[in-house]
């Protein structure tokens, strides 16, 4: 890519924002967040105010 400018500060950058290439990845989502968020507005709640009932309505 012979316009591409570099940047120093990102030299090291390989692409992969979250883990690295060495297998680390994150745990898969458990919870449907297209779900749970419109009832999270509704009822005026944050994700740390719901209790676990609540929460477990929104897993996959």
């Amino acid at each position: 890519m012979a316009n591409v400018i570099s940047d120093p500060d990102f030299e090291e950058f390989d692409g992969i924002f979250v883990g690295d290439k060495s297998g680390t990845s994150l745990p898969p989502n458990e919870i449907d967040f297209s779900r749970i968020i419109p009832y999270m507005k509704a009822n005026n709640k944050q994700f740390a105010d719901l209790n676990p009932e609540e929460i477990e309505q929104f897993k996959f």
